[in-house]
């Protein structure tokens, strides 16, 4: 087993790069990715405050946490202990599976590092603009590490975590949640070390989880332990420094100790981790096939009653991932591509109002998901384009009067190659926010999130934020 260079371990060589980063480290390019990831992690926090797994998260931590200073998304005047904020606010935000992922390792790192740091930095009233280095910080350690467990150059359809079998925002995502928070709390390189080696002994959670409610909990899970790795070894509590590449230590168990020590060479470069950002409320493998239906309609001037087939020719990728044809609940339901197809063609949209139990039995859903079809296709010839488009998809619409017209969709709007403007991830947020906080409220915090690098401080962000209507815990 190689460790990060000949003198250090793992654990040691982050632990460093946290202690020794200060804002002027973080390149302009980083922090500005880091508050647009910002921005649509907190609209996606509120979206999703009042699902059913949310509140029973909500209010299982209402009974077990102590009051606090960390603030829950989306209720007024309730606050706990920074551990149970993180775990409550990460679920809220990724329940909705409408949150930003990476592309590199394949991590819902928004959801996880985001609820974990606004839950410390509230703890310790932190400045805005340390939530922004923090979130850089654990968005550089994500990516080194998903680098150093796969193969190079990094391939998401090659992911070697992910197709073993590990849910990877569970593994990863309370190392850099860890990382971020020792930052937030200023953590010297040695006490930075030990959280990341506390987190990474608690790293892991299993794929199986998708299409259930254990899927959003295991990201408030990983939100939690990097807020507890942190606060832990603040204390002086200890943990192996080779938690990491030691025996029977995260890469032996997880990754049959494949490890890529050189990737570690980039560490501190603060390269593109490649923020997807969503437009529908799924799994991001339907969103190119969704966008592609809604672009055939428009575009064509077709009359969604007269669609009698649609088929969805997907990459290998998408086709392991979208594994509901037809859904049982809504968290399946978000990773069904016949429901998301279904619910354009008879509501013409796929919004997150639709994801109900009753919407999922809908005996006319169910019969419009029937005419829909997903076949695992090869879609380019090239390699190197089928790697930058793992989730591209060709829709096949069958018309009633016998034609068939077709859209080939390489990547969703949101994709790093296909990148979502400001504007178009504003209007997101706002859609969000505003049912709790008006269209007023929303803008209001939305500039607030536009300006953490000036002078806010974070207990600033929510207290000038009143719900239209209070969710009961």
């Amino acid at each position: 087993m190689t460790r990060a260079s000949a003198d250090t371990t793992v654990a040691q060589t982050l632990g460093a790069f946290v202690a020794d980063t200060g804002h002027d480290d973080v390149p302009p390019s980083a922090r500005a990715a880091a508050r647009r990831a910002i921005v649509d992690g907190i609209g996606v926090g509120f979206a999703g405050a009042n699902m059913p797994f949310a509140r029973m998260t909500r209010d299982q931590a209402l009974a077990e946490w102590r009051a606090g200073r960390s603030s829950l998304i989306g209720v007024s005047g309730v606050a706990l202990v920074a551990p149970g904020a993180a775990h409550v606010n990460a679920v809220a935000a990724h329940v909705l599976d409408f949150d930003a992922n990476f592309n590199v390792g394949m991590v819902f790192a928004p959801a996880v590092l985001l609820p974990a740091i606004l839950a410390a930095a509230e703890e310790e009233d932190a400045p805005g603009a340390d939530v922004v280095t923090a979130f850089a910080i654990g968005t550089e350690v994500v990516r080194v590490l998903a680098e150093a467990l796969s193969e190079s150059p990094y391939r998401k359809d090659k992911d070697s975590l992910f197709y073993r079998g590990w849910f990877n925002s569970a593994v990863l995502g309370p190392i850099g949640a860890a990382a971020a928070c020792a930052r937030i709390l200023r953590l010297d390189s040695i006490r930075a070390s030990q959280a990341i080696a506390i987190a990474a002994i608690q790293a892991g959670g299993l794929r199986i989880a998708v299409g259930s409610d254990m899927k959003p909990g295991l990201v408030g899970r990983a939100a939690e332990t990097g807020v507890r790795a942190a606060v832990l070894a603040k204390a002086g509590a200890q943990a192996p420094a080779d938690a990491v590449e030691g025996f029977r230590g995260l890469v032996q168990v997880v990754n049959g100790g494949q490890w890529n020590a050189a990737a570690f060479a980039t560490l501190g470069h603060f390269a593109d981790v490649g923020t997807s950002f969503k437009e529908y409320p799924a799994c991001s493998s339907i969103q190119a096939a969704a966008e592609a239906l809604e672009h055939l309609i428009d575009r064509h001037a077709i009359d969604r009653a007269d669609i009698v087939e649609v088929r969805c020719d997907v990459t290998s990728h998408i086709a392991s991932n979208l594994t509901f044809p037809r859904p049982d609940s809504v968290t399946q339901a978000q990773f069904s591509m016949p429901f998301a197809i279904a619910c354009i063609l008879l509501h013409g949209h796929f919004t997150a109002d639709l994801l109900t139990e009753e919407t999922v039995r809908d005996d006319a859903i169910r019969s419009v998901m029937g005419r829909v079809t997903m076949h695992k296709a090869a879609l380019f010839d090239d390699d190197e384009v089928s790697r930058l488009a793992t989730e591209a998809t060709r829709v096949t619409l069958t018309l009633r009067d016998g034609r068939s017209i077709s859209h080939l969709q390489a990547a969703a709007t949101g994709k790093p190659t296909n990148p979502i403007s400001d504007e178009r991830l504003d209007r997101k947020f706002l859609r969000n926010v505003g049912p709790l906080l008006g269209d007023g409220g929303g803008r209001a915090l939305l500039a607030r999130l536009r300006g953490l690098d000036s002078a806010i401080r974070v207990r600033e962000l929510f207290a000038e934020a009143p719900m239209h209507e209070r969710l009961e815990p």
